[in-house]
């Protein structure tokens, strides 16, 4: 499974480098996996550039997405990333489902890094 950040995602939805690979993604039926702050990010990511609501609800749709509940803010707080907010909570919900993620899918240089730095692998298109 891939953790999908929305720094990628977002690529699905305007003309962006990478963006034809990354809808390429979708198109192969790959089961991705987000926080719940992801559905916020594409939601307003879509709003500020005029994107339609259809658009970042398919997007959205596409992805499972697991809950901000207590256990994920505490390890995000723990975790200690350095981090901006959103993307410690991503790394936090990533390492939640260790063994279950495969690899994280973003363009956050610092998220991938992290993200490697605790054992889960970069996409091989963001690698």
């Amino acid at each position: 499974m891939i953790y999908l950040d929305t720094s990628a995602a977002v690529k699905t939805l305007f003309a962006e480098s990478d963006s034809e690979s990354i809808r390429a993604l979708f198109t192969e039926e790959q089961p991705f996996v987000s926080s719940r702050v992801f559905a916020l990010e594409v939601h307003s990511a879509a709003a500020r550039r005029g994107v339609p609501e259809e658009r970042a609800v398919e997007l959205v749709s596409r992805v499972t997405l697991i809950t901000l509940d207590d256990s994920v803010m505490d390890a995000a707080i723990a975790g200690g990333s350095g981090l901006r907010t959103l993307d410690t909570l991503h790394l936090a919900t990533a390492l939640r489902l260790e063994g279950l993620v495969d690899a994280m899918l973003s363009f956050d240089r610092e998220l991938l890094d992290r993200a490697r730095e605790a054992g889960i692998s970069p996409h091989p298109l963001c690698a």
